[in-house]
Parts: C-alpha cells; structure tokens; sequence
C-alpha cells in the first residue's frame, strides 16, 4: 500500500548566511535524495514508491512547490551524500531516502488556495500550526487535491523519469 507524504523544506543558516529553503529543495532534487532523520514521527512507515508533496516554508515560502516518488526505503546517510549538504538543520539529519520521478514546478501553489480541501488541516485559520513537522502523512485524496489544482500547462522547473 502507497503512503502519502507532505515533506518539509525550511530555510536553512550557516555560519554566515541563510539559504532559502526553496534553494535547499533545488539542491535535493539536484542530488535526487532527501535527508531525514531517524527520530522523525513516521520514521518507520516511509517506503520505496511512496509518494511525496514538497512543502517549501521560510521567509519566502508557505508554498506546495512539486513532488516525487521515493526510490529507496530510507538508510544511513553516505560520506559523499553528507558532503553535499550544507545548513542547518540538515546538517543534523543522519538517514535519507532516494527521490525519482522528480517535479519541481515552476508555479509552486499556496497552501492557502487549497486548505479548505485538505482534510488534514481540521482548522483552516490555524492551517500554519499543520506544517510545523518535517514529514506529514496525507491521505491520497488530499494529494490529489493538491495536484488537482496544478494548471494544465504547468511546466517542471525540474524533471526526471523514473530510474528504477
């Protein structure tokens, strides 16, 4: 059986600066992994061929901005994968998970154009307090709802066909 996921991207910090948290889920696209750590609620439940909603937050974000399939169940993290992240707090996150299938899209969707259709957000005002964990279960009619709302000329920024 499919899950259904909503995973979280925020702005990440450095030393030195703030990376926006839709140019940290550029960079896990890019790389086709998702870093994610092992005490996340529904650590457990992810698999391969699970489907996923990106949710970019941050300064700039509040925003549904594409979506994958899982290619791999989640594992420990790699030396070269754990060179390739930067910022906090990825910088803390010990597992990921392979991503295939990839859409980024080039018209990410609010989240408050579409929360009156989401069952999981019981309290439409209070609809930001749902979006305060990094991985989100979601039933498959909310994430067709989402994609439902996607315009039919919507292009990928970002796209990649399944490598199985």
């Amino acid at each position: 059986m499919t899950n259904y996921w909503i995973f979280l991207v925020v702005d990440h910090k450095t030393d030195d600066k703030i990376i926006k948290a839709m140019d940290v889920l550029k960079d896990r696209v890019k790389e086709k992994f998702w870093s994610l750590n092992k005490g996340t609620g529904n650590f457990n439940r992810i698999k391969k061929d699970d489907k996923v909603i990106f949710y970019v937050g941050g300064r700039d974000g509040k925003k549904f901005a594409g979506r994958c399939t899982l290619g791999s169940e989640p594992y420990p993290l790699r030396p070269e994968q754990k060179k390739l992240i930067t910022g906090y707090p990825s910088l803390l996150f010990d597992h990921v998970v392979s991503l295939k299938s990839i859409e980024l899209w080039d018209e990410p969707l609010p989240v408050e154009d579409v929360k009156e259709e989401l069952d999981f957000i019981k309290k439409k005002d209070l609809w930001r307090a749902y979006f305060r964990r990094s991985i989100i279960t979601i039933s498959k009619k909310d994430h067709d709802v989402i994609i439902s709302y996607l315009k039919p000329n919507s292009r990928s920024l970002f796209k990649r066909k399944s490598e199985d």
